[in-house]
């Protein structure tokens, strides 16, 4: 008994040695001194301090990637381009917009991003951005072939084209020779760090990593009448609504694209079939895993739009896996034949 007391009594001390105060910063960083005289007062401390990269010319530390927080955010979208790369965000932080600052040794002092002047003051900074995953390279936008709404979407959610990471127009859907409503797949360099979010479409699961600027997923539909892009979802197919009734045919033109990810699909090939079936039989009866992409909801997806989804491989929509969502399947497959 008392060498498990003395055990105890040693790993509180060791522990209390090397323990911080919650909300403080960790104070043997080699800058956390300067940070403390140029952003905090008497007796503050950041919540967060990293120096996450010293960079050295000729064995000397002439600059460093510093990530910190004073945990007081404002709910607001910010982005900017810094040396050509996008950077945004969800909401702002203090004393950094976007957590991340700079130190410069020989100014003796730390610099917020956006007010870095000269990239060549800071050798080798985009590979340490890349490699700390600070925003994303500007490159040469990937664009469709014939395009003819490009100009009304530059117009309406870009002002500098080098922003554009992509654009294509994958469909036009004509009623009596004229188009009523086009497909828009298009993304900028901006996307906001809010997580994994999802939106549904008919029986297809369209999921991000954060929200894809400018339409929340990559797809959009246009209406030249109107001269409008609506990011779709549920209301874009649902006939009862006035958009809706503006857009015939869209959930054949998804499915024909095999856009997404169908609900009910288990192997992957973006079909509704008997392999399907199979598979979840087997996942259920443990003979193997549900495939890595099966959790939507229940990986923490955030739903931005059109029904719950649980699961891929819940058919039936009450949230979970069982034998119910093979016999939805297999119902399914009937009705096809």
């Amino acid at each position: 008994m008392k060498k498990r007391l003395s055990i105890l009594l040693i790993f509180a001390l060791l522990t209390g040695v090397f323990m911080i105060p919650a909300g403080a910063a960790e104070p043997e960083f080699q800058y956390y001194d300067a940070f403390k005289a140029q952003y905090c007062g008497d007796g503050q401390d950041a919540s967060v301090y990293e120096e996450l990269y010293n960079h050295q010319t000729g064995g000397a530390t002439d600059w460093a990637l510093v990530r910190a927080d004073f945990g007081w955010r404002a709910e607001v979208v910010t982005q900017r381009v810094v040396f050509g790369r996008a950077i945004a965000a969800n909401d702002c932080a203090s004393p950094f917009e976007f957590t991340y600052g700079i130190y410069d040794v020989s100014r003796q002092r730390f610099f917020d991003l956006y007010e870095l002047q000269n990239e060549a003051d800071y050798p080798d900074l985009q590979e340490v951005f890349d490699r700390f995953g600070v925003g994303q390279r500007i490159t040469a936008p990937q664009l469709g072939d014939n395009l003819r709404y490009y100009e009304s979407f530059k117009n309406q959610f870009v002002y500098d084209e080098s922003h554009v990471k992509r654009y294509d127009e994958l469909f036009a859907h004509e009623t009596g020779g004229k188009v009523d409503w086009a497909l828009i797949q298009a993304e900028t360099f901006f996307k906001l760090p809010c997580g994994g979010t999802y939106s549904v479409v008919g029986d297809r699961v369209f999921r991000t990593e954060g929200i894809c600027q400018p339409f929340g997923n990559l797809y959009a539909v246009y209406y030249p009448a109107l001269d409008r892009f609506y990011p779709f979802g549920e209301a874009l197919v649902n006939p009862q609504t006035q958009i809706g009734k503006k857009t015939p045919g869209l959930q054949a033109v998804i499915n024909e694209l095999n856009l997404g990810e169908r609900i009910g699909d288990l192997d992957g090939d973006g079909k509704i079939a008997v392999n399907d079936a199979t598979v979840a039989q087997r996942c259920l009866a443990e003979y193997q895993d549900f495939p890595d992409n099966d959790a939507v909801g229940a990986a923490g997806y955030e739903n931005q739009g059109g029904s719950d989804v649980a699961y891929l491989s819940d058919v039936n929509g009450d949230g979970t896996r069982d034998v119910r969502d093979v016999t939805a399947t297999q119902r399914l497959l009937a009705q096809m034949n």
